[in-house]
């Protein structure tokens, strides 16, 4: 869908629909590379075209350094040339120079953008690009654009980190066995795609009982990513109940060890304002439900290993009070099944 100036995009695309959307999906493609290393600031990625061949790349590769426009429009004469790129320009001065003053000295004739910047602080590009005789044409593949960043959207929109819930579970729902034990319900395959889903996050966030019991050291064990954010560890200990010697404690990683009563909404806002745009969620049954029960959540990925254990004090995937009508459930939407190892990994979305 091409939301705006109708007349400017038949002018447009005169290359065909077609080949700007084969074109966006390249600077989206371009994008994706710096998953692991832009947070917080979004993926982007962009190219320059003449006469509907590429002649330049870029994308944004670590946050401080150059915007993929910049990075694209790098030894490469873009007088009359058109700029496809994924996110809005940028229109304002933060650790680098507005990128739309830089379109606008290369002499670009027309961008094509995926998706406007939801940040107020950088948005406004469009305009400044108008004002300054560039046509402009948005909403592009937006739907893609909007997905890829689907943390940065929702961080800057909420002023809360994305919430990502994630959990390993038998067939019949269960997290761990009547006795505790959990090591382990889901196959090594499941355990590495885990691994990678952190690459990805900010942080990850784990209840009291699930660090006294496991005594995990909740890191990135991978070394992909290279992001300014860092990693943080959150542990809500209300109970007081992680021994001090805990690996989470101890071993000299960045380290939130919430031991008050605060709510979540309230601990949701504090990580943001410290930095933190984005978490993973890997408590014990306690902390998912509350995360559930209380809508406070944007993404599940469950792990469901071909078991069933039963029990009915095992801790399932949630222990929260059961609902009398079906009307009443929490319902969630599935977005993708994989098979992963001997598992299967559900993503759903509220």
């Amino acid at each position: 869908m091409f939301d705006e100036k109708p007349a400017s995009n038949r002018r447009l695309f005169c290359w065909t629909i077609a080949l700007v959307q084969d074109l966006m999906r390249r600077a989206l493609e371009l994008a994706a590379r710096g998953r692991y290393s832009v947070s917080p600031n979004p993926m982007v990625g962009c190219l320059i075209v003449r006469d509907g061949a590429v002649i330049a790349e870029g994308w944004h590769q670590r946050a401080g350094e150059a915007h993929a426009e910049i990075e694209a429009l790098r030894n490469v004469d873009a007088r009359g040339a058109t700029m496809i790129v994924t996110l809005e320009p940028c229109a304002h001065h933060g650790r680098t120079p507005p990128c739309t003053d830089a379109i606008i000295a290369a002499g670009v004739s027309r961008v094509v953008v995926a998706m406007r910047d939801p940040h107020s602080a950088a948005a406004g590009g469009v305009e400044k690009l108008r004002e300054a005789g560039i046509e402009v044409v948005t909403g592009v593949l937006e739907d893609e654009a909007r997905k890829l960043n689907e943390t940065f959207v929702h961080a800057v929109t909420h002023r809360r980190p994305f919430v990502l819930l994630k959990a390993g579970m038998t067939l019949d729902g269960k997290l761990a066995t009547v006795t505790g034990e959990s090591k382990w319900i889901t196959s090594e395959a499941a355990r590495q795609k885990s691994l990678e889903l952190r690459e990805e996050y900010d942080a990850i966030l784990a209840g009291g009982g699930t660090v006294r019991i496991d005594n995990p050291h909740l890191t990135r064990r991978l070394g992909w990513n290279t992001a300014r954010a860092g990693w943080t560890r959150i542990i809500l200990d209300r109970r007081r109940i992680v021994p001090p010697d805990a690996h989470v404690l101890t071993d000299g990683g960045a380290t939130i060890h919430v031991v008050d009563d605060a709510n979540l909404d309230a601990l949701l806002a504090d990580l943001y304002e410290r930095g933190i745009h984005s978490v993973i969620v890997e408590g014990g049954s306690q902390v998912l439900s509350e995360f559930i029960s209380r809508g406070l959540w944007q993404k599940m990925v469950v792990f469901i290993a071909p078991m069933v254990i039963g029990g009915a004090e095992a801790p399932s995937i949630f222990s929260g009070e059961g609902v009398a009508k079906l009307t009443d459930a929490y319902r969630f939407r599935f977005d993708g099944v994989e098979v992963v190892g001997s598992d299967v990994m559900i993503t759903a979305y509220p």
